[in-house]
């Protein structure tokens, strides 16, 4: 079965594979790192829906997130608190999240996850 692959970056990795009705979306980060925690989430969250229509998909059908927050203490709760605003009630999937020394100091949250898809 082939491997769809979408936004290529460089010769590293590409952001969104999809083989055999899994969707696979690498870690986002925040383009604009001087927002907010909540800036930042919402940021990533319209990234994702982005990156999941071009794989055919969408936020109800993610299966489990990874979620890595540079302070977890101080922005749980506000990441909390956009990602219930953005996940379908109905459709929350399994989910990870926890305090990691990000990429570069500005970075306060970033997001991976899996999803399904019909085809």
């Amino acid at each position: 079965m082939a491997i769809d692959r979408y936004e290529p970056n460089g010769k590293r990795l590409s952001h969104v594979l999809k083989h055999n009705g899994i969707v696979y979306m690498t870690g986002q980060v925040p383009v604009d790192r001087k927002q907010d925690i909540t800036g930042q989430t919402k940021q990533l969250l319209a990234r994702i829906d982005h990156l999941l229509a071009l794989a055919g998909t969408d936020k109800s059908r993610i299966l489990f997130a990874q979620i890595w927050l540079k302070n977890i203490s101080r922005d749980f709760a506000a990441m909390n608190a956009a990602w219930e605003d953005w996940i379908p009630e109905n459709a929350l999937p399994a989910r990870a999240t926890v305090e990691a020394n990000l990429a570069a100091e500005e970075i306060l949250v970033e997001i991976a996850l899996q999803a399904a898809t019909d085809h």
